[in-house]
């Protein structure tokens, strides 16, 4: 029993509880794409051969850098990794404001990308989503550890 009353999970509802639910599912897909987004966003001011001076020189590679983790974030949330849904909130607030701040540079500057604007708006639904999935994935993380602690490893 545990200190709440309640009985210890068995086998068979911690295997139920490492499957992903299709809120999970959702929001590592979509936390998967606002990182490739944020990506596609800095590629596409180097395959533009857009110039860019001073310090702002370097927030391409920022974007890129940053969408990639937060792909790599968001592949992670789809295998119900808590450390994934904590590090998916996480970036995808910076995904947002570093993506809105350049939405805001770069259409003030003349260089207007659907990329730009899609990637602020795919990050906002990032967070929302990978802030419902860190429960999920938590009760998920516990429960392999759980059955790896008796011996079953789902491999997943």
């Amino acid at each position: 029993m545990h200190s709440y009353g309640e009985p210890l999970p068995t086998a068979d509802a911690d295997i139920a509880a490492s499957a992903a639910p299709l809120l999970v599912r959702i929001a590592g897909g979509l936390i998967a794409c606002a990182g490739i987004l944020a990506f596609l966003t800095g590629m596409q001011v180097f395959m533009l051969g857009v110039r860019i001076r001073g310090a702002l020189a370097y927030a391409p590679w920022g974007l890129m850098l940053l969408g990639a983790a937060t792909a790599v974030c968001g592949a992670m949330v789809f295998r119900m990794r808590a450390v994934g849904a904590i590090g998916g909130t996480v970036l995808s607030c910076m995904l947002f404001i570093g993506t809105a701040l350049w939405l805001v540079w770069s259409f003030s500057h003349g260089l207007f990308s659907l990329f730009a604007f899609g990637a602020p708006v795919a990050a906002v639904g990032a967070v929302v989503m990978a802030s419902l999935s860190i429960g999920p994935c938590q009760r998920a993380t516990e429960a392999r550890a759980r059955l790896a602690a008796q011996g079953l490893d789902l491999g997943i």
